[in-house]
């Protein structure tokens, strides 16, 4: 189904990072306006305002991605914690709570979250992420 996405505005978050670049590919091809960010999204306010910024938007593809952090578990520090769900976990709500209220609104709307195996199978030394 060629072009299934035309006059789509989609943003695709961390889009640098991990899926994101073949996830851009994807979507433009399939005809869609895609808004690509690389904000860092672990900043308390980044989300939120990465979602305003796109404007009015049809999908959003939650892509969070991290570089998975190589400590042993026993190793792991409480810094390490939190910059790990800073990264993976904490944006998810609020690009959500952005993104969801203008979608209900006009009945209308995806939200697609990327996600890692490594949730479903043990990384050896890679116990926060």
């Amino acid at each position: 189904m060629q072009n299934a996405l035309t006059g789509k505005r989609v943003l695709i978050t961390q889009a640098t990072e991990f899926m994101g670049p073949v996830l851009c590919e994807v979507f433009a091809e399939q005809g869609a306006e895609v808004v690509a960010s690389a904000a860092d999204l672990s900043e308390p306010g980044a989300a939120r305002r990465v979602v305003e910024e796109a404007g009015l938007i049809d999908v959003l593809v939650a892509n969070l991605a991290i570089r998975a952090p190589t400590t042993a578990a026993v190793e792991v520090s409480e810094a390490e914690w939190r910059a790990v769900f800073a990264a993976l976990v904490d944006p998810l709500p609020h690009l959500v709570g952005a993104a969801a209220p203008g979608m209900i609104q006009r009945r209308a709307g995806k939200i697609l979250v990327m996600g890692s195996a490594s949730a479903l199978r043990g990384m050896k030394r890679a116990s926060t992420y």
